[in-house]
């Protein structure tokens, strides 16, 4: 900046989860290494505050000067040029951000970086299982690339293990900090809905001390006018279980928001409502437990 070179900034988005924070990482690592412009800079950003690194969780964005996107699903808002978007309906962001990299010059990937790649693809991709429901051939394409590039990588069922006990400690975390630990926002007209992704048993959580308290100054401090948690785990065959749970004080808008779910078809969750101890929150089991908050999104977003 000093020498007034240009800077260019790659960034995921304000969930920072592993596939976010890699594909930044990686992505500006190949760019810098790549790059006819030597005279620019790439700097890799993790779109969290510094001091909630730790919690993953979201911030503002930094969107006119974005000149490129990699997405896994359709962008909330259109971008024309000159800012190229890129939309495939793949596992991981890394399996692109990896595709990206292996069509560039070689000996760029290094084994470090492949690493970091190949771990993102396999906890994306629930170590990719066919029942899990998230796998493509182009993510199994990667990882394979990567296995064969570099043979020494961990064996996939160690790597997935770890990555995934990791992603699920949320040993000492507050009820405000698991739900900010995976979060993502949408926007209406007038309203703004939390959807946390949330890393313990529904029942369990629904039971923590002061819950109810905690979901509403959570709302009140952000100005959200509802809350929506999805839970999700996976037996020893990666076959997920999915329970969801609505928050609002606003009876209208919970009610909205319950309807939408139950009717939705594209695709059908397959809701069962589950006893829940708060008459503002509305529990579900979701017999489509192949349905992601990737797929929830959408239905959530059209309601508001």
């Amino acid at each position: 900046i000093r020498r007034h070179r240009e800077v260019h900034v790659v960034m995921g988005n304000e969930a920072c989860d592993l596939a976010s924070a890699v594909s930044a990482l990686a992505l500006a690592y190949f760019l810098a290494q790549s790059s006819p412009a030597r005279r620019a800079a790439f700097v890799p950003v993790l779109n969290i505050p510094r001091a909630d690194f730790a919690l993953r969780t979201e911030t503002a964005a930094l969107e006119e000067p974005v000149v490129e996107v990699l997405a896994l699903r359709p962008l909330e808002r259109e971008r024309g040029p000159p800012c190229r978007v890129t939309v495939e309906p793949v596992g991981s962001c890394a399996t692109l951000v990896t595709e990206r990299i292996a069509q560039g010059p070689p000996g760029l990937l290094d084994r470090t970086t492949a690493a970091l790649l190949h771990g993102t693809i396999l906890l994306d991709c629930i170590n990719l299982s066919p029942a899990a429901g998230k796998v493509t051939p182009r993510d199994v394409a990667c990882v394979a690339l990567l296995e064969e590039r570099f043979p020494e990588l961990p064996p996939r069922d160690s790597v997935f293990g770890a990555l995934q006990a990791a992603k699920f400690d949320v040993t000492g975390l507050t009820t405000e900090q698991m739900l900010r630990k995976d979060l993502k926002v949408l926007s209406g007209d007038e309203l703004a809905l939390a959807i946390s992704g949330i890393y313990v048993d529904l029942e369990t959580f629904l039971l923590r001390p002061g819950l109810l308290q905690d979901l509403e100054a959570f709302c009140q401090a952000r100005g959200y006018a509802g809350l929506v948690a999805m839970t999700v785990s996976f037996n020893e065959h990666h076959e997920p279980t999915r329970k969801l749970a609505v928050y609002s004080r606003c009876e209208t808008l919970r009610g909205t928001l319950c309807r939408a779910l139950e009717e939705a078809t594209t695709p059908s969750l397959h809701l069962q409502p589950l006893p829940s101890p708060w008459p503002c929150v509305g529990a579900f089991a979701q017999g489509n437990a192949l349905a992601s908050r990737k797929k929830v999104l959408p239905i959530l977003r059209a309601a508001l």
